[in-house]
């Protein structure tokens, strides 16, 4: 077993006064480990007295640090490479900021960690910090700027079909308890200092530039005009494994929403007003970085539907809006969303500041392809360029799906062709196992499913596809389908309208928050049918 410090993971040779600094770092951020009886170097070199040495990291956790952190804290026996260990654990705390009882809340006293270093906590920090345990958040103080106007939330309110009256700024938060105008209201006005740039890149290293935005004003006119620039750099590239086109984004655009929506409502607006919320979408991936690094939970607890805003007015303002559908489910449906592509999004949080990053799902498997040209195989090639994709590893999910499909029907016709020139009939048996050998994808199984709707020639086209569309995912947006369909916004609705009706869609939430997913009956059907 490797061990390497980091900023969760801390190796303690043998057991000294400074291991109740670490353990003060720790509970003052997102927790971690200490290893007692492994070097610097990640040597094991063992613990000679494993019952004395958990005795004096007890005393220490009682004795020497202030709240009290015992119920933080678990000490316990561990072998490594056959040599005994102590292992302390150590989770976030509940009563920060924790600090040496013989030094008090002052730089010498209060840690945090930086990378894989234990290092004092800065005055500014400090009292951050102690803002925050006696719920004197950010968004809730008396805002420096009182002349503010709201023209662009007004407007933001208007489209979402929210009351934006005087007579709720109360209600939303607007105000301090000074009674004069909040940070929360210098953030949704038109004067909010705090900006947001993106920018796209064709290469990983930052170098070849090719679009920006810089977005000020209100953060709900940010969000928008951000979410608009991201949708427009967000490719859509079109495979042909067959005769059958299929449309692949290089985001998902609940992944654009969520992560967008995250950086915003979760930055730390008390560090410098000059450093901005930064966008920026590379070859393979594109990144949310905020200030501030994760806000009293550890990185799994983010993606775990564990919720810890920062600035909790903000988020209920959002979700007010229909913006956000619940607590805490934001990064959740990120990972379920490229679990689906078999990919994987990260959290990176350093020091004071925090990156969500997502892996592009088509150019993240193919390294001949970039945000404004293809240097490989054809993705409208033929079956030559698709095995070289797939041998690639290049095809998303549903491409390779639909390609395996394809050259499992060629390889039946072929036989067919070849019984047929024999003159043999093709065993049913054998056509059996190779179709059951085949990896189905829903517009053939659901093909069966008859679903009523519009009445023109082309309604049961787009019915079927739409319901092998929603059989390959948990949920879609009306965008999403309007985009999968290749239709206009008011025929796409009719198709699943007429679905809803019919019991093959339900649908959940309201606004831009609404999202349809495939009935049981649907589902059922389709199991039938395989």
């Amino acid at each position: 077993m490797e061990l390497k410090e980091s900023e969760r993971v801390e190796l303690k040779r043998i057991v000294n006064d400074r291991i109740a600094k670490t353990i003060i770092a720790f509970t003052n951020g997102a927790g971690g480990n200490i290893y007692v009886g492994i070097d610097d170097f990640g040597q094991v070199i063992g613990v000679d007295d494993i019952d004395g040495e958990m005795l004096k990291i007890s005393n220490l956790v009682h004795d020497a640090i202030c709240p009290e952190v015992a119920q933080f804290v678990h000490i316990e026996p561990i072998e490594i490479d056959g040599k005994p260990l102590i292992l302390v654990s150590v989770e976030p705390g509940d009563e920060k900021p924790y600090y040496l009882a013989a030094k008090g809340l002052v730089p010498a006293g209060v840690f945090t960690r930086l990378g894989p270093a234990t290092v004092p906590m800065g005055r500014r920090d400090i009292r951050r910090m102690i803002r925050e345990a006696d719920g004197d958040l950010f968004e809730t103080r008396h805002a420096p700027v009182q002349d503010l106007t709201f023209e662009e939330a007004a407007a933001f309110f208007r489209s979402h079909h929210v009351d934006f009256s005087k007579e709720r700024y109360r209600s939303l938060g607007f105000y301090a308890r000074d009674g004069f105008y909040s940070n929360l209201a210098l953030l949704v006005s038109d004067q909010n200092p705090y900006t947001l740039k993106c920018a796209v890149f064709n290469d990983d290293a930052g170098t070849e530039f090719l679009d920006r935005l810089e977005c000020e004003g209100s953060v709900l006119r940010q969000f928008e005009d951000a979410l608009r620039f991201l949708r427009l750099a967000n490719n859509l590239r079109s495979y042909f494994p067959s005769e059958t086109r299929i449309d692949q984004r290089d985001y998902p655009d609940d992944a654009l929403r969520e992560g967008l929506l995250n950086a915003i409502i979760h930055r730390d607006y008390d560090e410098s007003v000059h450093l901005p919320t930064l966008v920026k979408m590379y070859r393979t991936e594109l990144s949310f970085t905020s200030c501030g690094s994760l806000f009293g939970i550890t990185e799994r607890q983010a993606i775990t539907r564990e919720s810890s805003p920062r600035n909790p007015a903000l988020l209920a303002l959002f979700h007010r809006l229909g913006e956000v559908e619940a607590y805490g489910s934001g990064l959740p449906k990120i990972w379920k969303l490229y679990e689906q592509e078999r990919l994987q999004a990260s959290i990176e949080a350093e020091g004071s500041f925090f990156s969500l990053v997502l892996p592009n799902i088509n150019t993240a498997r193919n390294p001949s392809l970039s945000l404004t040209r293809n240097d490989g195989p054809d993705l409208r090639g033929g079956q030559d360029a698709f095995e070289q994709l797939d041998a690639m590893g290049a095809l998303p999910v549903r491409v390779k799906a639909a390609y395996d499909r394809a050259c499992a029907e060629r390889a039946e016709i072929e036989r067919r062709q070849i019984a047929a020139a024999a003159g043999r009939e093709v065993a049913p048996e054998r056509l059996d196992i190779r179709i059951e050998q085949m990896r189905p994808t829903p517009v053939e199984d659901a093909s069966a499913i008859q679903v009523t709707g519009l009445s023109n020639g082309e309604s049961p086209r787009l019915e079927r596809f739409l319901i092998s569309f929603a059989l390959e995912r948990d949920e879609f947006s009306r965008e999403e389908a309007q985009e999968a369909l290749g239709v206009g916004r008011d025929t796409a609705l009719k198709v699943i309208n007429g679905m809803v009706d019919d019991g093959a869609l339900v649908k959940t939430g309201r606004a831009r928050a609404t999202r349809y997913q495939a009935s049981e009956r649907l589902r059922l059907g389709d199991a039938a049918t395989g």
